[in-house]
């Protein structure tokens, strides 16, 4: 029998979508205070943030009135209308951060805009319990306590805190990389476990990362089209199996994205199962070209031109760590009028062989994707069966270019089938790979997305 929600529980499923774990509040409160102009930020919590956060900044501050508005649904200062959304500036937008917090904990608002006076007010499972004068500097501190006390199938799911600890100072350095002109400190159980002071793009790294990583890595600087990437990549001498750094921004928000993944791994022309670069990047692009709002957490973005995004972000790698092109390569003109002999190997990576005229350098990786190309060209690719399927929940975006991609999987051995709401499952993969991973699955699809011949998909397939 279908039944309507009542609003209560209808408030607590919407609440779960934005306010998934302890690191989700911190975030939302952390880039309130972005918003607001602060230059100081702290954050303290216990319990893995399960019993206490609070967040505390120098910002503007809220008035009375804005503070008892601040914490009800879809009411926010930054946007007026839905077409506000496509020149966005800030971080947040939706007026659903606080609200939704304020649903499932008790939370506290401590706040004072200058010129007004200091407010404070208790809320508990989204009602509020009191209001009242208390004076302070101009800013605003906002603690939450026992989160999801109301929602205990929710807080059941919840790792050790030690766990959403780490989660936390994971976040909390995310956001620090991209603003190195706010001094952040950070306090678990008491005891202050990070403190950035105001500093420049380069200290920040060193001061996050420190020197021997920093030095692994060099600085980007790109524009073409309007759109400018900034950030650090590794040295491809620096390509590593695991411990790799991996952060991408998009106007200075946070985000996850398959498609700047790709792009910068298959710049350096690596395998996938292999060594892969570290990198920190900031995609600064008119707000028009970019929809933030495909995401309940803001954490996925989607851009009006994928491919122009992809191809800069490709180019912007290659050049800035020297890297040329097949047609720049062909351009040159390579030739020699011996058979060339192989003399040293570097790195297990390039062989040294001797002509007529000089030395020739053969990048064993390309030299290697040729050959298996040319196999897959030959012979298409057949499929092995997973011991166990793999489910693999998709994004909006990611689920559009599975559909379009689906007979293209099928003939490079994918057994692939719907298994839910943008939701597949996986009982089988090419025989090209040995394993398979749900985010591997999700790279292969951005990497193949616009290759539409099938030779250019093998291409893609022999990296």
């Amino acid at each position: 029998m279908i039944v309507l929600l009542d609003n209560d529980t209808i408030q607590k499923i919407a609440a779960g979508e934005v306010v998934e774990r302890p690191a989700s509040v911190v975030k939302e409160l952390v880039e309130n205070s972005i918003d607001a102009g602060a230059k100081k930020i702290s954050i303290s919590f216990t319990g893995g943030g399960k019993n206490f956060i609070s967040v505390a900044d120098d910002g503007e501050g809220m008035t009375e009135e804005d503070a008892k508005l601040s914490f009800l649904s879809h009411s926010t200062s930054k946007i007026r209308s839905i077409e506000d959304i496509s020149t966005l500036a800030t971080l947040g937008f939706r007026g659903e951060a606080l609200s939704s917090i304020a649903r499932v904990s008790i939370m506290e608002i401590h706040t004072k805009k200058e010129g007004a006076e200091g407010i404070y007010l208790r809320i508990s499972a989204g009602n509020v319990e009191e209001v009242m004068p208390r004076p302070r500097e101009r800013g605003t501190t906002v603690t939450v306590r026992n989160l999801f006390f109301n929602v205990p199938a929710r807080r059941k799911f919840l790792k050790s805190d030690y766990l959403e600890a780490e989660k936390i100072k994971t976040m909390i350095t995310g956001i620090a990389i991209v603003y190195p002109e706010i001094s952040f400190s950070l306090f678990h159980n008491q005891s202050l476990t990070l403190h950035l002071e105001k500093i420049t793009p380069e200290e920040r790294i060193k001061e996050l990362f420190g020197d021997e990583v920093a030095n692994e890595m060099i600085h980007l600087e790109y524009q073409k089209n309007g759109l400018n990437l900034s950030g650090y990549i590794s040295l491809p001498e620096y390509l590593k199996e695991r411990g790799r750094l991996e952060y991408t921004f998009v106007n200075k928000r946070p985000v996850r994205s398959g498609l700047v993944r790709s792009a910068v791994k298959n710049a350096y022309g690596i395998p996938t199962k292999e060594r892969a670069p570290s990198f920190i990047l900031n995609l600064s692009v008119d707000k028009n070209l970019v929809d933030v709002n495909v995401h309940p957490r803001k954490e996925e973005v989607r851009f009006a031109d994928e491919n122009l995004i992809y191809s800069i972000i490709f180019k912007a790698v290659r050049e800035s760590v020297g890297i040329g092109t097949e047609a720049e390569l062909r351009e040159r003109g390579y030739a020699w009028e011996m058979e060339p002999t192989a003399f040293w190997q570097l790195h297990n990576s390039y062989i040294f062989a001797q002509t007529k005229t000089g030395v020739l350098i053969i990048d064993q990786h390309a030299a290697h994707e040729r050959i298996l190309y040319e196999k897959i060209i030959k012979n298409k690719p057949a499929s092995q069966k997973l011991l166990f399927p793999l489910i693999v929940v998709l994004s909006a975006n990611e689920y559009e270019i599975f559909v379009k991609l689906r007979d293209i999987l099928a003939k490079f051995g994918f057994e692939v089938e719907e298994f839910g709401e943008r939701t597949v499952r996986i009982t089988g993969v090419s025989s090209l790979l040995k394993d398979l991973t749900e985010d591997e699955f999700k790279q292969i699809l951005y990497e193949i997305r616009d290759a539409k011949p099938f030779s250019d998909v093998a291409r893609i397939f022999a990296c």
